[in-house]
């Protein structure tokens, strides 16, 4: 399917794709439609919906733990170190804070976890397994995920005071055949300095790597739409737990051919013969091992059934749908709504590397020191 010019340009002024997103999407179906209801409350921001799909029998993969390749681009060197995540965690507070001394790697990683090459110039991996690693086995997995963007920049207030919303079935299998579902309750914007997370729904933008939103860990990439949101994981049939903090998100495809190996920034944009079955795309879903509590976010493992060689349950869900479908998108243009291209709002905020001065981001915390509610 073809898109005129019009439409193109339409779609990179209202909905933030611009013209690498128009590009990207010139064989998916595209609709604009009027929203008699005002979508925007007078921001201009037209609201756009993005449709993901991927049918069962299609390729998708459970990822292990592992060890992350490190970017010299994103972490430096031994002897000009980047992104160590100590800014971020030094003006976090309350809950986030203890969060990131726990798990830095949302936001960067200490240079006490990253190994050198023999000569001590260079990094090489991660000294710690995460989730973001080469290493995965084929498993079962359907999808259908409507990425709904209803605001553009994250606003003051709890995590789950947000106009942005989405609709999510997503049933999946571990190596050992016990079956998974991600029950999404809703969307939130996550209380992380320095992320920027566009009311807990974004689309058409880049996340990861330098972009200061979502761990620098995966590397900077093209998001078609990206969702963080709380729920509850099914195991078998049955709830195991509900408040789970989950992150779905659709992206350029960053696996490579044959091996499967995670790539890194300095290798992307993969061409088509270096992707992962020549596929476009891909959309993750990651499960952290953090709870959504009324206390704020607390380090939790995720109650997953599958039981890795040391004899523990992997503490995390990070699975992908490889051979997914980008079934349409919708522009929702606010009736009489004036739009004024790269328009940003007061609240928005610009990333600071570490060791830099940080904009204030929006207050997500309450008022009473205890951290944000979910």
């Amino acid at each position: 399917m073809t898109h005129d010019r019009r439409e193109f340009l339409q779609l990179g002024a209202l909905a933030g794709f611009g013209a690498v997103g128009a590009e990207r999407l010139a064989d998916v179906p595209i609709r604009f439609e009027q929203d008699e209801g005002g979508s925007d409350e007078g921001t201009g921001w037209p609201g756009i919906e993005v449709r993901v799909t991927q049918e069962r029998g299609r390729t998708s993969q459970w990822v292990l733990p592992g060890r992350r390749r490190l970017s010299e681009f994103v972490f430096g060197t031994p002897e000009n170190p980047r992104t160590t995540s100590q800014h971020w965690i030094d003006v976090a507070e309350g809950p986030v804070k203890e969060l990131l001394q726990e798990l830095p790697y949302q936001v960067g990683l200490p240079e006490e976890m990253r190994e050198t090459n023999e000569e001590g110039t260079e990094y090489t991996v991660a000294s710690v397994t995460t989730g973001h690693s080469d290493s995965a086995e084929e498993t079962e997995g359907e999808l259908d995920v409507t990425y709904q963007d209803r605001q553009p920049w994250d606003t003051p207030g709890e995590p789950g005071d947000t106009r942005d919303t989405a609709e999510v079935t997503a049933r999946f299998t571990d190596p050992a055949g016990n079956r998974y579902e991600a029950v999404l309750d809703h969307v939130i914007q996550p209380p992380f300095p320095p992320w920027e997370t566009g009311g807990g729904v974004v689309t058409g933008t880049w996340l990861h790597g330098v972009t200061g939103t979502g761990t620098p860990l995966m590397p900077r990439l093209f998001n078609y739409g990206a969702l963080w949101g709380v729920g509850a994981l099914k195991v078998n049939g049955e709830v195991v737990e509900e408040g789970r903090v989950m992150h779905f998100v659709t992206t350029e495809n960053v696996r490579k051919a044959d091996s499967y190996q995670l790539a890194i920034d300095e290798e992307l944009p993969l061409a088509e013969d270096e992707r992962f079955l020549g596929h476009p795309h891909h959309t993750h879903l990651f499960l952290p091992p953090i709870k959504a509590t009324p206390e704020g976010p607390q380090p939790s493992p995720v109650p997953t059934q599958f039981e890795l060689e040391n004899g523990e349950t992997q503490p995390f869900v990070h699975f992908m749908w490889d051979e997914d479908a980008i079934a349409e998108v919708v522009v929702r243009e606010a009736a009489g709504a004036e739009t004024t291209p790269g328009e940003t709002a007061p609240e928005a905020t610009t990333p600071a590397t570490d060791g830099g001065t940080a904009t204030p981001k929006a207050e997500t915390e309450t008022t009473d020191g205890n951290g944000p509610e979910y």
